[in-house]
């Protein structure tokens, strides 16, 4: 017998359970476990395009340095990819229990955004580590398993623990921690849920380390907004972080840039994100969407949802139009605090017209007093109508108004829709045209506002204006709601 044949017949008589554990431990261990137990939660074939495998070794330093107790090097891991690109698979369901294999006492901390989602991970996550595959590789780190699908040990002091943005965590110490998407499109979208995810990324999670110089926080999502938790944790300062971000196109938010040379024709993945697929995207997210989730940038290039070039200015009036105005009311005078706006406009030839914009701060019985003789200066007359949103002083306002002056004021509906899916809804008005500014020395603050939104440090002249165009050329718009539902 040749030492050929000898050498096969060897290999031939090694279990391949044994095989596949060697190649688990090495060099890319990590990808060719992710690659080996994908069809036991995923029902299509894989499409192996090059970030999985990067992704894959990046973890896998990570986990072997904390296998030694090495001190990190980074306190987050934040990777940016669009949707679509298997990053839950990989991260969250993959990743604690290969980490298992090469230290059993691991502990996790594993979440998203809410707990339907975390749950879902969770589950996907336990069916690989009950699979039989996995049982015949490592019987040990099965037989003694306690607890749920949500929360479970491995009986060698390990544990797997879930929960979502929000949720209070006593009593739980972690190793690794993931969170897989610490926010929806919903909490991105308001300055309040915003924060509070935020915090609770930085305070509550921040605080759950085995160790605080060996807890690696892992980050998982596509940008939302400027502010959410990639942007609030770029921007604080003495954090020790890694950065890996891929737009769906060549982009030069590609991070680190050495990737670039991946890219094909300009795409991160020409199978499942090609130019066709990428333009349906962009149809069903719109510009700024589409910006977020797949280009990795909280807002397209040359504006937010509303852009400079969509306002056209005229230079001139036609003769008795009736003027009308919206207010966003606020009333107080702390200038920390959202002002008081106020939009002047016309129609005419199911256009609207901007004639004037103000921003006030001031106390109510100011205000009251002040009003009338603002808007007789900018074209108040009696066939006139000014319409109040019905928030903050909005009702006590109209009913002083009608008590002390003789000025037309009503209550206008009140919007079903959040800031965000308002500006949503008017916009392809405005980038058709259908809304025109009167030249004035009003437009480049109102201009600077509206196309900063929702970046913007306030926002009453996008609430003024999506008031004024879902009623005068959106008839019945609370209805387009539901055009958006899901979010951006």
């Amino acid at each position: 017998m040749s030492r050929n044949n000898e050498l096969e017949d060897l290999i031939n008589s090694i279990p391949v359970t044994l095989l596949y554990k060697q190649l688990f431990a090495g060099e890319s261990g990590f990808y060719e476990f992710v690659k080996y137990f994908w069809d036991t939660i995923i029902a299509e074939d894989p499409i192996w395009n090059w970030h999985i495998k990067l992704i894959c070794d990046e973890l896998q330093c990570v986990v072997e340095r904390l296998a030694r107790r090495e001190k990190k090097e980074y306190d987050y891991f934040i990777i940016n990819v669009p949707p679509g690109s298997s990053k839950s698979t990989i991260i969250s369901e993959m990743l604690p229990i290969w980490g298992w294999t090469v230290d059993p006492s691991f502990r996790y901390i594993c979440g998203s955004y809410a707990s339907t989602p975390a749950e879902d991970i969770a589950d996907k996550c336990y069916k690989i580590y009950t699979s039989d595959k996995f049982r015949e590789m490592y019987p040990d780190l099965v037989k003694n398993t306690t607890g749920g699908k949500t929360n479970f040990k491995n009986g060698l002091k390990g544990e797997r623990y879930t929960t979502s943005t929000g949720s209070g965590i006593t009593g739980i110490h972690a190793h690794l921690k993931i969170v897989d998407d610490p926010m929806s499109p919903q909490i991105a979208a308001s300055d309040l849920e915003r924060d509070r995810a935020n915090k609770w990324i930085s305070q509550t999670l921040g605080s759950r380390n085995v160790d605080k110089d060996l807890t690696v926080t892992i980050i998982v999502m596509q940008r939302l907004h400027e502010a959410d938790t990639t942007g609030y944790l770029l921007a604080k300062k003495g954090l020790r972080i890694k950065h890996i971000c891929i737009p769906a196109e060549l982009s030069e938010d590609v991070k680190p840039a050495e990737l670039k040379e991946y890219y094909q024709d300009g795409l991160f993945d020409p199978v499942r994100a090609s130019r066709q697929v990428l333009i349906t995207q962009k149809e069903d997210l719109g510009s700024y969407g589409y910006a977020g989730q797949m280009m990795q940038r909280p807002a397209p290039e040359g504006g937010g949802i509303l852009k400079k070039e969509w306002f056209p200015v005229v230079n001139s009036r036609p003769p008795k139009v009736r003027m009308c105005f919206q207010i966003d009311p606020a009333y107080t005078e702390k200038t920390t605090n959202d002002p008081t706006g106020i939009l002047g406009y016309y129609v005419l030839n199911n256009q609207v017209f901007l004639t004037s914009a103000i921003s006030v701060w001031k106390e109510f019985p100011d205000f009251i007093a002040w009003l009338p003789s603002y808007l007789t200066g900018v074209g108040y007359t009696q066939g006139s109508m000014i319409y109040t949103e019905p928030k903050a002083s909005g009702l006590s306002v109209v009913q002083q108004v009608k008590k002390t002056t003789n000025l037309n004021m009503t209550i206008s509906d009140p919007p079903k829709e959040d800031k965000l899916t308002n500006v949503h809804i008017i916009s392809p008005k405005v980038e058709a045209g259908r809304v025109s500014l009167e030249f004035g020395g009003w437009n480049d603050e109102f201009v600077s506002q509206v196309i900063s939104f929702p970046k913007a440090l306030h926002d009453e002249y996008a609430d003024c204006l999506s008031a004024i165009v879902k009623r005068e050329l959106l008839k019945g718009a609370q209805d387009l709601s539901k055009v958006f539902a899901g979010g951006f």
